[in-house]
């Protein structure tokens, strides 16, 4: 069996590739940070392998070869995919977990959902690992976040004040195939 595994770079000149969401306590109430690693060498911004997943599935999935992304299930507080690799090119590049839920509520949900017609009822937990693996893309030095204020006042009535984060970094990241 043959690997692949490779090593990117990513140049951020002055970004916010992952943001945390809103910071409490900050002077706004929209303030919108930055994720860091925090070490005594200084903080460390990072992009979650997640993050980078997702970013590589909506390219694909817009692009002009036709990636069929697989539908997503949602049945109160478990979502799964389709699982099915042969239809579905995402199901099959990064894996998958389906595990129905055995609740009667969601049974009668997926018996509902037309979307499924047609559909054999899975009634025991599937999973592939992902061939195709990243890992958290990290920033190769240490650096601070820089706060920026800015104003939205394209409307009439007072400015609204708003205030994010960002960096300047170059980010390495893993791949593994």
């Amino acid at each position: 069996m043959a690997f692949v595994t490779g090593l990117f770079l990513i140049d951020a000149p002055a970004s916010a590739l992952n943001n945390l969401g809103q910071i409490p306590g900050s002077r706004t109430d929209n303030t919108v940070g930055v994720k860091i690693i925090p070490t005594r060498e200084g903080g460390y911004p990072y992009v979650s392998a997640q993050a980078f997943r997702y970013w590589l599935r909506k390219t694909l999935e817009q692009g002009e070869w036709g990636w069929v992304a697989a539908p997503v299930y949602r049945e109160e507080k478990v979502a799964y995919t389709d699982a099915n690799p042969i239809r579905y090119w995402d199901d099959d590049l990064f894996g998958y977990m389906r595990a129905p839920s055995k609740r009667k509520s969601a049974k009668v949900a997926r018996e509902a959902d037309e979307s499924r017609a047609g559909e054999t009822p899975t009634k025991e937990t599937v999973t592939r690992v992902s061939p195709f693996r990243v890992s958290t893309i990290v920033s190769v030095a240490p650096t601070g976040a820089v706060d920026d204020f800015g104003v939205m006042s394209r409307h009439d009535g007072d400015p609204v004040p708003h205030e994010h984060q960002f960096y300047k970094t170059t980010l390495k990241g893993d791949v593994f195939a």
